[in-house]
Order: C-alpha cells, then sequence, then structure tokens
C-alpha cells in the first residue's frame, strides 16, 4: 500500500477524530446532495409540472454519471492527491446543486444532475485510500467501516431538507441549502487536511507508490468478478426496498401516501444496526467478507418469502421485515463496498478496487428503478418481490463461490 504517500500516521487521538470527523462529514454531505432529488420528487412535480418520466430520466442521469466516473475516478484515485480529489468532488457537488437550484427545464435538470453524479463519483474511493494511509491499522478499519452510517443519517437529513422545504413551498431551496452545506464542507476539508495530510511532492510519492504496490493475486480477478455480481445485486435490493416501499404500503396496506412516506423514514434508523450486526458477524462468527454476505443475502431471502408468496402481514411486521432487508444489504454494502477493499490495501490499488465494486453497486441501483416499475406493471407485487427474492438467492450463491477464493486472498 502506498503508505509513503504521507510523512507519518496520525497518532494522537484527538487529531485522529479530527480527521475522521472531516472525512465523515465529506461523505454525509454528498448523501444530502444526491438524495435531495429522490426526497423532492413530489413537490418538484407539483409545482413545476413536470412528468414522472422525465424526471425518472434525471433521477437515472446521476446513477449513469456516479457509475461510470466511479470507475475513472477509482483508477485515478491511486496516482492522484486524494485531498484535493475529495475537495473537488464536494466542491462541484455544492456548485452544480445550486445551478440545479436555478434550474427550468428537465432537460437542463438531467444534464446538471448527471454532472453532479460524476463529481460525487471522485469522493469515495480517494477518501477510503486516504483513511488507510492517514490512519494506524485498527483505527482505519473501525473508521472506514463507521463511514457506513453516512447512509442512513444521510438519508434522513435529505428527507428531513425536504420536507421542511416542501412545507415552506419552494422546492428549489432544498438545492441551494445542500449547496451551500457542500460548499461549506469542501472549504472545512480543504482547511483542516492541510494540517492532517500534508502531501510529499509528486515524484516520492509515485515512487513510493511503485515500491508498496505488491503484484495481483493470479485468483483475484476471478474471486472480483464474484464479488462484484453480488455487489450489482445488492445494489438493486437495496434500493428496491428504498425506492417503493412507499408505493408497496400504499397498495398493499392502503396508507396514505404522506403516512406512507413518513413511515419509509423508519428504514434509515434500522440501517445504522446493518453496519454493526454484519461487522459483529464478520469478526465472532464468519471471519470472512464473503461468507457474511452470503450469509446476509440468504436471510434477505428468507425474509422476504412470505410477503412474496402473497402472505398479508400486519402493518408493524412489514415494516420490521422490510427495515431488516435493508439492514441486511447495508450489512452487504460494509462487507463488499468497504471491507473487501481494505483486506487487498498491500495491492496498492485500494481506490480502483472499492471504486469498481461501488461502480458496481450503483449499475444495480440503475437496474433496480426500471427492473422493478417494469415487474410492477406486467405482474404486479407478488412478482416484484420474486425478483427481489430471487436476485437475494443468487447473490448468496455468487459470495458462496467467492469464499474459498476469498479465504486465501484475505489471508
Amino acid at each position: 500500500m502506498n503508505n509513503a504517500t504521507y510523512p507519518a500516521k496520525i497518532t494522537g487521538l484527538r487529531r485522529q477524530h479530527l480527521f475522521f470527523a472531516l472525512c465523515w462529514t465529506a461523505y454525509f454531505s454528498t448523501y444530502i446532495g444526491r438524495l435531495n432529488f429522490t426526497a423532492s420528487l413530489a413537490a418538484i412535480s407539483a409545482a413545476a409540472g413536470f412528468s414522472q418520466s422525465e424526471l425518472g430520466l434525471v433521477s437515472s442521469g446521476f446513477f449513469v454519471g456516479y457509475g461510470i466516473f466511479q470507475l475513472v475516478w477509482g483508477f485515478a484515485g491511486d496516482r492522484l492527491d486524494p485531498v484535493r480529489m475529495v475537495f473537488s468532488g464536494v466542491l462541484c457537488s455544492g456548485l452544480l446543486n445550486l445551478a440545479m437550484a436555478c434550474a427550468s427545464s428537465p432537460g437542463l435538470m438531467a444534464v446538471i444532475w448527471t454532472l453532479n453524479g460524476a463529481a460525487q463519483s471522485a469522493v469515495w474511493s480517494p477518501l477510503l485510500r486516504l483513511t488507510v494511509e492517514r490512519l494506524p491499522g485498527v483505527e482505519a478499519m473501525r473508521a472506514s467501516v463507521r463511514y457506513s452510517t453516512t447512509v442512513p443519517f444521510g438519508t434522513l437529513a435529505a428527507y428531513g431538507l425536504a420536507a421542511l422545504c416542501s412545507a415552506m413551498g419552494c422546492w428549489r431551496a432544498v438545492f441551494a441549502a445542500a449547496g451551500l452545506f457542500l460548499t461549506a464542507t469542501a472549504l472545512c476539508w480543504l482547511r483542516g487536511m492541510r494540517v492532517l495530510a500534508p502531501p510529499l511532492p509528486a515524484a516520492p510519492a509515485r515512487s513510493a507508490a511503485r515500491a508498496a504496490a505488491r503484484p495481483l493475486p493470479h485468483r483475484l480477478p476471478a474471486v472480483l468478478a464474484l464479488i462484484c455480481l453480488a455487489a450489482l445485486a445488492s445494489g438493486m435490493i437495496r434500493d428496491g426496498i428504498q425506492t417503493w416501499t412507499p408505493t408497496y404500503l400504499h397498495d398493499i396496506y392502503g396508507l396514505d401516501n404522506t403516512f406512507a412516506i413518513v413511515l419509509t423514514f423508519t428504514l434509515p434508523l434500522v440501517n445504522l444496526c446493518g453496519v454493526y450486526m454484519g461487522k459483529w458477524a464478520n469478526d465472532h462468527i464468519f471471519h470472512s467478507e464473503a461468507v457474511t454476505a452470503a450469509a446476509a443475502f440468504l436471510a434477505a431471502c428468507a425474509l422476504l418469502a412470505a410477503p412474496a408468496v402473497g402472505v398479508r402481514l400486519p402493518l408493524w411486521a412489514c415494516l420490521a421485515l422490510l427495515g431488516l432487508c435493508a439492514a441486511l444489504m447495508l450489512a452487504v454494502n460494509t462487507m463488499l463496498v468497504t471491507l473487501v477493499p481494505l483486506r487487498l490495501q498491500n495491492t496498492g490499488r485500494i481506490s480502483a478496487l472499492s471504486g469498481l465494486l461501488n461502480s458496481a453497486t450503483y449499475a444495480g441501483s440503475t437496474l433496480s428503478g426500471y427492473g422493478m416499475g417494469l415487474l410492477l406493471e406486467r405482474s404486479g407485487w407478488p412478482a416484484a418481490l420474486l425478483g427481489l427474492c430471487a436476485g437475494a438467492l443468487a447473490a448468496s450463491l455468487l459470495c458462496a463461490a467467492a469464499a474459498r477464493g476469498w479465504k486465501r486472498l484475505r489471508g
């Protein structure tokens, strides 16, 4: 791993906490600047008169930009200065959110939101690399797992901000507020990291990287292909649950749309358990990220089986089931997108690996919106839920197939 890119590890507890706070806030801010559009769909449609298909195109643009450029910035993140990459990604996202507040046509919004996806894709991979380089081993692992908590907290913040702006009768304010927050976060990041992570000159950094990196194990491509497919399935299931839960509660239980959305807010709170549940199971039971992910996928398949075959559970049981499934998918994401690259840090390609796996997850998210909608239109909820079950079962088998090879790679 490119440990010599920076002069030394951060050893002081106070400085470690400050470093983690800056990293966590930077990644948290990106969720506000991406989920604010999804949270404001109803308000934008009502106020601006845009159709669902037009708004769907805007939403898909983000995933396309994020998924494609996650690969680009992932590979670049092993060569470029990670501090500047994160700063550029967060700052550009802030400026694009401010531009979104001024957009007046769905075509322009689609272009801006696609660029926002490309900008935000420059944050995660270099952030993970920087964490490994600057924090001692145990602290780097702990911090990387805790970054997953940005998902539920960012979701709550984005939807809360959207609800507040909707109550004020101005959907544009949600983008203006997010843009200002992202811009302020980028400036704080740059100021703090100038002290905590001052880079060495480029030439010594590249020499250190070449000296520290090890050749890729010959079995890595085959194992990584299986894990990428499983990550794709996790994105499909995770976003399928998060996106379609309000519609499911409305269709099956007859809930008012607003009340259904409010109940959906409980999912991010339950998701928080998934981060630590997965880490505990991996450390104390399975001792393998692939096996832990396989078990989580299998559990999700079992939980979804009852509603998939038409069993109408009580509302509280349904919410608990969906919440647990969402938590299990966050546990999978922690295993595959965060811990797998960390275990392979000695290859010197942690940014590229995390970018590849994160890109696969967002490819699944993109497919989820179209695939679930198509199944619902043609066959209804039983077929859609059976599709999620089948995806979870297939992903469990993929992780199980990768487990033996991963055990050797993991060491």
